[in-house]
């Protein structure tokens, strides 16, 4: 029997897929101490991307204290260890070996945090594995997983990393209509009695500010700005309670109706705008607001310009992107590409070959859902596989890809890189009903490094 020194031991870490590494881990912070204790973080703390965590964290603990090596564990209910550390006042505060040297504030704290209560701070010498190398194989095909593992060898996440600061470093301006979306929760009650209909009831109503306000959050960008006019659109929709379906849509108005004295107020701001901003997003609901005089405003005098021009029921057919000519960056799905371009059926390379011929555009990015997307540069085109199925809801999804992509393909980044980024985009987005909450800054980059692991 192996005389442990009469010391407690903490180990702290999410455990999403208890492995090989983790578990040679614990055996090895056992042996520095006679009791182990683990603190696992809990879910809503668990920051590694879409889909995760895999496992609860009531699971994450039944799997830890099956191991005869750890002696207790618990769960922890904040970002880092800080709290459990001031609690139990471990002697020894032990990490794994890819921790050392690590400077991320939330490790520092901890550091920190062990200091003041007299403990010490060691590291293991196991082999590092990585969970969400695991995960990703459980949940992507081999060819998703061949096509990250050639962006991880041609050092992506560094690209993706710099090019965020560099983006960072710009003036952004978000341009086009708001929209205030109603949702109308419904249950079925039946049919109607006396007409052929369905009756319901409604349990609950929420609203968000949607259209170019909700799109200028997505990706928390340090410089950004708002241009949009007083008048915004009302859409109500009817959702199935229980299973986040929509049924059908109403619009407070047909389009926007701005007196002269506010159009040409909107224009005169337009203008001034556009000139003293870096990078232009113009997202294009085909509401109104933009007309061809202030698609002239914003097509001459963007320093750079990024377009999304949209299709609803409003305006079928009446709202190309080929509306706007010469726009360094377009983001649109595969469905608005091919009414753009008259052609329902024909292949897409070719279909947005032909729309960069017509628009003199040299970037595109083309969302297609569950296909993901496609991208083209100068003629090269590309492919990149979706990173999430399913989703709760996929209202402003686009608009936020368009949000994040922009200012990331301003700086130059690679468009298979821009592609792969937006696809994570567009997978946290439908996580979420409408716009309760924004994609953020941190969810895309820890999804970056999950996928790239």
């Amino acid at each position: 029997m192996i005389d442990r020194p009469n010391k407690t031991v903490l180990c702290h870490g999410c455990f999403d897929l208890l492995h090989l590494g983790h578990i040679q881990h614990l055996q090895q912070a056992a042996e520095m101490g006679s009791t182990l204790t683990v603190s696992v973080t809990a879910d809503e703390f668990v920051n590694k991307g879409v889909g995760r965590p895999h496992f609860t964290a009531e699971q994450r603990a039944e799997a830890l204290r099956s191991l005869s090596c750890v002696d207790s564990v618990v769960i922890n209910r904040s970002p880092n260890a800080v709290p459990v550390i001031k609690t139990l006042r471990p002697d020894i505060y032990c990490k794994g070996i890819d921790y050392s040297g690590d400077p991320s504030p939330g490790l520092m704290e901890e550091i920190d945090a062990v200091g003041h209560i007299g403990g010490k701070v060691c590291f293991t010498n196991t082999r590092k594995m990585s969970s969400s190398r695991l995960i990703n194989e459980d949940k992507f095909s081999r060819e998703t997983m061949q096509y990250l593992d050639r962006l991880k060898d041609s050092g992506a996440l560094e690209a993706i990393l710099r090019a965020f600061d560099d983006a960072d470093k710009k003036t952004i301006l978000f341009v086009g209509e708001s929209i205030r979306d109603v949702y109308l929760y419904v249950q079925g009650l039946g049919r109607a009695s006396k007409e052929l209909m369905l009756a319901t009831v409604v349990t609950g109503q929420e609203s968000f500010d949607g259209g170019v306000i909700a799109a200028s959050r997505q990706g928390e960008w340090k410089h950004s700005a708002l241009l949009t006019s007083s008048e915004y659109m009302v859409k109500t929709r009817y959702v199935d309670a229980d299973f986040h379906r929509k049924i059908f849509d109403v619009y407070g108005q047909r389009s926007l109706v701005l007196d002269e004295n506010e159009r040409e107020d909107f224009r005169a701001k337009l203008t001034d705008a556009v000139m003293h901003h870096d990078v232009v997003i113009t997202l294009d609901f085909g509401h109104g607001l933009l007309g061809p005089l202030e698609r002239f405003i914003i097509s001459e005098h963007s320093p750079w310009l990024a377009v999304n021009s949209q299709t609803n029921a409003g305006n079928y057919g009446f709202n190309p992107v080929t509306k706007y000519m010469k726009p360094h960056y377009v983001c649109i799905d595969e469905p608005e590409v091919r009414l753009a371009m008259q052609d329902q059926v024909g292949n897409l390379q070719k279909v947005v070959q032909n729309l960069q011929t017509s628009q003199r555009c040299f970037r595109y990015l083309i969302t297609r859902g569950r296909n993901g997307s496609a991208w083209l540069r100068s003629g090269v085109y590309g492919e990149a596989p979706a990173l999430s199925y399913g989703g709760v809801d996929t209202m402003g999804a686009g608009d936020a890809v368009m949000a994040v992509t922009a200012p990331l393909a301003s700086t130059g980044l690679d468009m298979e890189l821009v592609a792969f980024v937006g696809n994570i985009v567009g997978a946290l987005k439908i996580g979420t009903v409408g716009h309760r909450t924004h994609v953020k800054r941190n969810e895309i980059i820890r999804t970056v490094e999950a996928l790239l692991a």
